[in-house]
């Protein structure tokens, strides 16, 4: 087996093994996909890994969209697609799977800007979705991605969600209305508390239990 290949199992197997994998609420079904893909890996059935990992992705579990990102990076079950690698590893980042930082660092530095961009576009538009439906595990990915990620990040907007977030006692919301606050100017900090309201008002989140943590 080449080198890369063990570091790729090596990873697949720590998620499964780690209690931050049962933290994160997995259904035994979600479980048992995922233990799936992790034996295909391993019996290097590498396109019914990618399969399954996408499934999995597809419904916002954060480590399988890093695994399938590792394995899409890597050229493996599918050719080599550092765009779709990208746009998996920024969503896996956006919920809360910190391995995917220095993998989203490595490939900024070789996508172009534009191509960047318009990964961006497609996850904002797949979050835009979630929002107005009212997945509240929408939000603070959504206002990650205007705050950390955008070529030109939007404050505004970040902060809009991370109020919302807040409104709605998610984890990490409070921590990041402080930080957009503290980068907003007085008059865009009144418009910016608005249009929180506003856009609160007026989605499927009005009508909802606050609660402390959502992942």
């Amino acid at each position: 087996m080449k080198v890369l290949q063990v570091i790729i199992v090596a990873g697949l197997a720590l998620i499964v093994s780690s209690p931050a994998t049962k933290a994160m609420g997995h259904s035994q079904a979600t479980d048992a996909l995922f233990a799936q893909a992790v034996e295909a890996v391993r019996a290097k059935e590498y396109g019914s890994a990618v399969d399954i990992f996408r499934d999995l992705s597809e419904q916002g579990e954060a480590d399988a969209q890093f695994n399938l990102a590792l394995l899409l990076k890597a050229g493996l079950g599918r050719p080599k697609n550092y765009e779709d690698a990208y746009f998996w590893f920024v969503l896996s980042l956006l919920g809360n799977e910190q391995r995917a930082e220095p993998m989203v660092d490595e490939l900024s530095d070789l996508l172009p800007p534009p191509v960047q961009t318009e990964i961006y576009e497609r996850i904002s538009e797949r979050l835009n979705q979630q929002l107005a439906v009212g997945n509240k595990r929408a939000i603070m990915k959504y206002a990650g991605l205007h705050a950390n990620f955008l070529i030109e990040p939007d404050i505004e907007t970040a902060y809009v969600w991370y109020s919302i977030g807040q409104a709605l006692g998610l984890r990490g919301a409070n921590d990041g209305t402080a930080a957009m606050t503290a980068l907003l100017e007085p008059e865009a900090l009144i418009a910016a508390q608005r249009r929180a309201l506003d856009d609160f008002e007026s989605s499927e989140f009005a009508a909802q239990p606050s609660q402390d943590t959502i992942e």
